[in-house]
């Protein structure tokens, strides 16, 4: 009999942990920023023309026929999109030198927000460097072009060209999704950025290129800046660039 009680209790001790732990699993869910009715909201809201901030289309049109799009990997059409209020995101050249060679790239920021809340440690920081790309310059620039979106907020994109190299042009977009999610692809190889941020591209004189993906997290200004003067002496990143089949 008290076997059987024992067995009883156990039986319902863990039926009611089992509950508690899917209750907290669905109240996690539920706190969630991005959630599946949002994006459902999003995407209703893109396709009705009653919800478009028609007022800044107009405008988009009115630049693009006095600063035609530079050549991006993804083209930068004017679309229509809800009106929305975004606290800011940007993009900024790098240029540093590694092992004797001269490398070059792109870093891109995104500013505080519930969007972008997870990626903040520092209570202070206004914005963080989402995503970080060098590459090897061998002489060949002519031009590098970089461009930040919000217009797809909470969801943020960004896009440039490395034109730098004889031998290969480094093309690139990243996106920093309200989801907690990023991704990058370089060159066709896709990149999940939550394993790392900064993203080192060799091009080979065979015509081929190589990648390393680094741990480095999100970071401010100030953290990006020493995580790339560090790369100076980092033995990973020396042989990375100078490896004899390089460029």
């Amino acid at each position: 009999m008290k076997t059987n009680f024992l067995l009883t209790l156990i039986f319902l001790l863990g039926l009611l942990s089992s509950c508690n732990s899917q209750s907290e699993k669905k109240d996690s869910l539920s706190e969630s920023y991005w959630t599946l009715k949002k994006a459902k909201k999003m995407a209703s809201d893109f396709n009705s023309p009653d919800k478009w901030d028609n007022k800044t289309l107009e405008m988009e049109v009115e630049n693009l026929k006095t600063y035609p799009p530079s050549d991006f990997p993804l083209f930068e059409s004017p679309f229509p999109t809800p009106e929305y209020s975004s606290p800011g995101n940007g993009n900024g050249p790098i240029q540093t030198e590694i092992s004797g060679k001269k490398i070059i790239g792109h870093n891109v920021i995104i500013a505080r927000g519930e969007h972008s809340e997870h990626l903040f440690k520092n209570t202070a920081d206004k914005y963080v460097t989402y995503f970080t790309i060098l590459t090897i310059a061998d002489g060949k620039e002519t031009g590098n072009p970089v461009s930040a979106t919000s217009r797809n907020h909470p969801h943020y994109l960004s896009q440039g060209s490395l034109n730098t190299s004889t031998k290969s042009r480094v093309d690139w977009i990243a996106t920093q999704l309200a989801d907690k999610n990023a991704y990058a692809i370089v060159n066709s190889r896709f990149f999940d950025l939550r394993v790392g941020r900064l993203i080192l591209v060799a091009p080979q004189k065979d015509g081929s290129i190589r990648f390393y993906q680094t741990d480095a997290p999100p970071m401010n200004t100030k953290e990006r800046e020493i995580y790339i003067e560090k790369l100076k002496t980092n033995e990973i990143a020396i042989e990375f660039f100078k490896h004899e089949n390089g460029i």
